[in-house]
């Protein structure tokens, strides 16, 4: 037998109906509104993740930044302490080529003074000569043995002291400006000149030649004279080549003499004049 419906339940039918349609509407629009809530969350998060790496990435730049500039001031110290280093350099250079050239300046002084006493230390000697021509004119005399000892001691000590004063002088000078020197001692008009066309020669050859009188004695031929047979006779005879090639002195010879007024001074050497005069070239 067929069930019957009653309106009640076609009542009840609908209402259930009607609930279950609204319910998945309800379904549908919590959806729909959870999904955009959803995408803007994590857009919310993707954009918070995006954000804070830039302002990591923004404060490491800063950083770099920072330490970019704290390396460019460093160097900018270190060049501008290198170029006060260089200036102060400079500067002691300056100062130290200035004091060299000042001290070059001084010690080329010095060595010119030292070449100028050198010389005048020369001319000093020839008193000895003058010494020794005064002795031989006291000798003349009567009771002259008292002044014949005075001149003697007083050759002597002028003698050493010239010849000391210049040894020291010497080890002052360079060994170029160490010349050997030589007194050429004459008698007469003819023998002067002979002798002063001498000194040219001897200076080329590198000797300090002096013109002096001859203090009354002559010799035979002319002479050359030296002191220190072991030190100087190679010397001498180097001095006696170059004299023998010159006019009238053919007959020039050496002779070892002792002369204790130059012991102690440097080399030396006297050159004396035979007669008759020796001939003076033309």
């Amino acid at each position: 037998m067929a069930a019957q419906s009653t309106p009640n339940a076609d009542l009840e039918q609908s209402l259930f109906k009607a609930n279950l349609k609204e319910m998945k509407l309800r379904q549908r629009v919590v959806l729909i509104a959870l999904v955009p809530a959803a995408v803007g969350a994590l857009w919310l998060l993707f954009s918070l993740y995006k954000v804070t790496t830039l302002q990591n990435h923004a404060r490491e730049v800063a950083v770099r930044e920072a330490q970019t500039e704290g390396r460019e001031k460093d160097a900018l110290r270190q060049v501008a302490e290198a170029n006060a280093k260089r200036d102060a350099a400079e500067k002691r250079a300056e100062t130290s080529l200035a004091q060299e050239k000042a001290a070059k300046e001084s010690a080329a002084d010095a060595q010119r003074r030292l070449i100028k006493a050198r010389a005048e230390i020369g001319s000093l000697a020839l008193i000895l000569s003058d010494i020794t021509s005064t002795k031989v004119k006291a000798a003349k005399l009567n009771n002259s043995e008292g002044v014949e000892t005075d001149l003697s001691e007083m050759r002597t000590t002028l003698g050493r002291t010239l010849g000391r004063i210049e040894q020291e002088i010497d080890k002052g000078l360079p060994e170029a400006e160490r010349k050997p020197r030589v007194f050429l001692f004459f008698s007469d008009d003819a023998q002067r000149e002979t002798a002063k066309s001498l000194i040219p020669v001897l200076t080329a050859a590198g000797f300090d030649a002096t013109l002096g009188k001859s203090p009354g004695r002559r010799t035979d031929a002319t002479e050359i004279r030296y002191f220190h047979d072991m030190r100087d006779k190679a010397e001498a005879n180097k001095l006696l080549g170059l004299i023998i090639t010159q006019p009238g002195l053919a007959d020039c010879r050496l002779n070892s003499a002792t002369d204790p007024d130059h012991a102690t001074g440097t080399r030396k050497y006297q050159v004396w004049f035979g007669k008759p005069a020796a001939a003076v070239p033309r």
